[in-house]
């Protein structure tokens, strides 16, 4: 897959920040992520928070990749990082242009359907919180920015249900990364990945064909009403 990524720091995170690039470079990834910093404007850090991250979808969807990679600084990757997500047949699998949006860290949050064998599990978008590391593909960071005023919530549960009318919302399993201990510069709480493991390797080769859509009484798959949108398969 071609990925481009962006990862949103600020000027009091630079330890952090510096420490999250190290173990995605130790991992193998190729490329430097393009940092995004809080430019320090707004009456309160979430309010900045807000609108780092507002800054960060924008650049994504100007990305010429398909798909994009969405970090905050405060990341541990697995050992095995690039070849877990290129391997990972569900994104590989999808026309270009397709809705897509996946958390590649899982704190523990409820799910409609698990898939073991391909490596996901689909959650409900009413009860997602966290961004710890989210792959899109750029057509849905389009859509992102487009509606971002829509929804009136932090990123990290905004964007779930921006995107409930044109994808599920994925989650791959087992976490291919996981949440450093670093303190938050809003007081957030702690918590970290139910099952990452920084050695696990996938056996697959990536050539897995994508699942059909997921439909649920709360959380519909449907085509978005701009062309540039297909749904995740056969609805």
């Amino acid at each position: 897959m071609r990925i481009s990524t962006f990862i949103m720091s600020c000027t009091q995170r630079q330890v952090a920040l510096r420490q999250t690039l190290t173990s995605l470079a130790a991992s193998g990834w190729r490329g430097e992520p393009e940092v995004i910093l809080d430019q320090g404007l707004g009456d309160s850090t979430l309010g900045r928070i807000w609108d780092t991250w507002k800054r960060m979808i924008a650049r994504a969807a100007q990305a010429e990749t398909p798909y994009v990679l969405l970090l905050e600084d405060d990341v541990i990757f697995g050992r095995w990082f690039p070849q877990n997500l290129d391997s990972w047949g569900l994104p590989r699998g999808l026309p270009p242009g397709t809705a897509f949006y996946a958390s590649l860290y899982n704190p523990g949050l409820p799910y409609i359907t698990r898939n073991e064998s391909e490596n996901y599990l689909v959650a409900d978008p009413r009860w997602v919180w966290g961004s710890q590391a989210l792959l899109l593909s750029t057509s849905t960071a389009r859509f992102i920015e487009r509606n971002w005023n829509t929804v009136e919530l932090n990123p990290d549960m905004r964007m779930p249900r921006l995107v409930r009318p044109i994808t599920p919302v994925y989650y791959h399993v087992p976490s291919l990364v996981d949440h450093a201990p670093a303190p938050t510069t809003w007081g957030g709480i702690v918590h970290s990945a139910i099952d990452f493991d920084p050695e696990w390797r996938s056996s697959r080769d990536g050539s897995a064909p994508a699942p059909p859509c997921i439909r649920s009484s709360d959380s519909a798959c449907s085509t978005s009403p701009t062309t540039e949108f297909q749904s995740p398969g056969p609805c």
